[in-house]
């Protein structure tokens, strides 16, 4: 499977209800490259100065000055500034499916397609710039424009926008989705007491198939995938936090943190402590059985 790395977005907007992410980007056109990754927001990109290279669904485009970008959810793609020598400089507004749902309950039946040309693409390149003025410029009570703005994207967006899903991908290309399904549903309860059997369910096929196809997809088992996410977590919120190991890794979904302490020495060779003191984090081979013997 391709490396890919699936993307939690932390939404920001707070008079979106905590359900949208603005970002205003400028940055030397060698720094604007992002690697292959995906995410469950709809994501929308305002090319200001730089064309935008969009590489999305294997399928390379070029978004030029002044133009708009939009990518659905759960598609992996890659941006990069066209000339790296250059200023890169737009915004990219990431719209939660649980925006998109408020609006939309059913949003999951469809896409979003702009179209190539004419009067909804210039309203909603219209939208986009006013979202980036306010946030470069920010005037008392801009929040307030910048939260009607948002839903006024959204509008324009359901209203011209919506298309019905036509399942016309080839058998690897539903593979594919359904193992991006099943890790973004890990990313999201990691924290939570998740088995194997529930993300079976969540993409909708049987335990037992579920468990090689993870596997064959994901390159290791369920139970490892999910101890290096939460390790992940764990480790971070330790160093951030200078929290425990018993705190960290009940924060991060382990049972207990002889648990979080068996699968870093399996995975890094060193303690959780080791770690943190900057020792050795060469990983260690794989198994395919956790320390406690489980998928």
């Amino acid at each position: 499977m391709q490396e890919i790395y699936y993307e939690q977005v932390q939404y920001s907007e707070s008079g979106a209800d905590d359900l949208a992410m603005i970002v205003c980007y400028d940055l030397a056109g060698y720094q604007s490259r992002t690697r292959p990754h995906w995410h469950s927001a709809v994501e929308m990109a305002l090319v200001l100065e730089n064309p935008l290279v969009v590489i999305e669904g294997g399928v390379c485009r070029e978004v030029e000055e002044g133009d708009l970008s939009l990518i659905n959810s759960d598609v992996v793609h890659t941006t990069n500034g066209k000339y790296h020598d250059r200023q890169s400089r737009g915004l990219v507004v990431l719209l939660s499916a649980e925006m998109l749902k408020t609006a939309c309950p059913n949003f999951d039946k469809y896409l979003l397609s702009v179209p190539e040309s004419g009067e909804v693409r210039m309203q909603l390149i219209g939208i986009l710039t006013e979202i980036y003025d306010a946030k470069r410029h920010p005037k008392p009570f801009d929040q307030a424009l910048i939260n009607s703005l948002l839903w006024k994207l959204v509008w324009v967006l359901l209203d011209n926008c919506l298309h019905e899903k036509q399942d016309t991908r080839t058998l690897a290309q539903r593979d594919d989705y359904l193992a991006r399904q099943a890790l973004s549903f890990i990313e999201q309860h990691f924290q939570e007491e998740i088995s194997l059997s529930q993300v079976a369910s969540h993409v909708g096929l049987q335990e037992n198939y579920f468990c090689r196809y993870f596997r064959k997809f994901v390159g290791m088992s369920f139970g490892q995938y999910l101890a290096q996410v939460r390790l992940r977590y764990a480790l971070a919120y330790m160093s951030e936090f200078d929290a425990s190991v018993v705190d960290s890794a009940l924060q991060a979904g382990f049972p207990s943190a002889r648990s979080m302490t068996d699968w870093c020495r399996k995975i890094y060779g060193v303690t959780p402590a080791q770690f943190r003191k900057g020792q050795s984090m060469l990983p260690a081979i794989m198994h395919d059985d956790g320390p406690d013997g489980n998928n």
